[in-house]
């Protein structure tokens, strides 16, 4: 299997379980914040091909971009988002005053599967704090075969990601994982 994850944090997720210990062909694993690599190793220290990108996935030509987090959220930063905005609506309860960022170079999707020769993936898996149906918009389905996708639907700003899905051939089921936080997407063979 190939399998790519976008917004990967620690790892120990709902992808940890859906792979369940069986040994994938690759496995690539996106974060932004390099202060998770050690901990997403570890998570992934029986897969033989896992490769770690410190990048963000975006369709800004800019080489470089501003990624936001709250230093009160550590160690696990897991509302990390290109958005402010996003931050400080989802961490109300705590000083505003307190959100940094730091520059994280920047890559579009089809770029990344490119570098990886990835022209059939098997599992593409995103939490990407609210730009998840972005970046699925922005995937040239035209070059890449992709099996399965799961994306986090807590933060969807274009509810209409789900009949583009569908008009790329994919069946979709809305609300699974293990907090009904991701919807998961199957292209129809």
């Amino acid at each position: 299997m190939k399998i790519v994850q976008i917004g990967a944090n620690r790892g120990s997720d709902d992808l940890t379980q859906i792979i369940n210990f069986n040994q994938p062909e690759i496995l690539i694993l996106v974060e932004p914040l390099k202060i998770h690599n050690e901990t997403l190793n570890n998570s992934y220290s029986w897969v033989d091909n896992l490769k770690i990108e410190n990048v963000v996935i975006s369709n800004s030509k800019d080489k470089e971009l501003e990624f936001f987090y709250h230093l009160d959220d550590g160690p696990g930063f897991e509302v990390s988002s290109l958005d402010i905005k996003h931050i400080y609506e989802r961490h109300t309860h705590m000083n505003k005053e307190r959100i940094t960022s730091i520059k994280v170079k920047n890559t579009t999707i089809n770029e990344l599967f490119d570098k990886y020769n990835l022209k059939k993936i098997d599992i593409l898996f995103i939490d990407a704090e609210g730009s998840d149906d972005e970046i699925i918009k922005s995937i040239n389905f035209d070059d890449y075969d992709i099996q399965k996708i799961y994306f986090e639907n807590i933060h969807i700003k274009d509810k209409n990601i789900y009949n583009f899905l569908i008009g790329k051939n994919y069946k979709i089921t809305e609300k699974t994982g293990s907090n009904n936080w991701t919807s998961f997407a199957e292209k129809n063979n």
